[in-house]
């Protein structure tokens, strides 16, 4: 009776090519992280976008108390400081601004691209949210 067995070639031959794949893998996955930080930092703008018109219906049609207006960030009471934690962990703990409109009827929040150098993504009361070329400066995604 004779015994059938793999050689050591065909072992290492195939120990080779599972390794390849498992490089070939890692190298595809490698620069998808910065856009699942990206992901991250939208669905938290999603959110904040929830928790200010919560606070617009608390607050009698008012969105004071969504930004601090010290340092135009968001504000540091409840929901808000939570979300801007949770934003700054996915963007590098980079500055979430905010803006309210002086008669507090309009707000704007923007954060930094993980993916994208210089690119911010914003919110603003209307319901648009698109990538901008820069920080905001106002209570407008413009």
């Amino acid at each position: 009776m004779s015994q059938r067995a793999f050689t050591l070639i065909e072992l290492l031959v195939v120990v080779a090519i599972i390794g390849l794949m498992a490089t070939i893998v890692t190298l595809n996955m490698w620069g998808q992280r910065p856009k699942a930080h990206d992901a991250n930092i939208k669905s938290y703008m999603h959110q904040v976008r929830n928790a200010a018109e919560f606070s617009y219906i608390q607050n009698s049609e008012s969105y004071a108390g969504v930004c601090d207006e010290t340092d135009n960030t968001l504000s540091n009471a409840g929901d808000f400081q939570l979300l801007e934690n949770a934003i700054k962990t996915e963007n590098g703990n980079q500055p979430v601004k905010c803006y309210e409109s002086d008669n507090r009827r309009d707000y704007a929040v923007s954060s930094p691209l993980v993916s994208s150098t210089g690119k911010h993504w914003c919110l603003e009361t209307a319901g648009a949210t698109t990538e901008i070329d820069a920080a905001i400066t106002a209570a407008s995604c413009q």
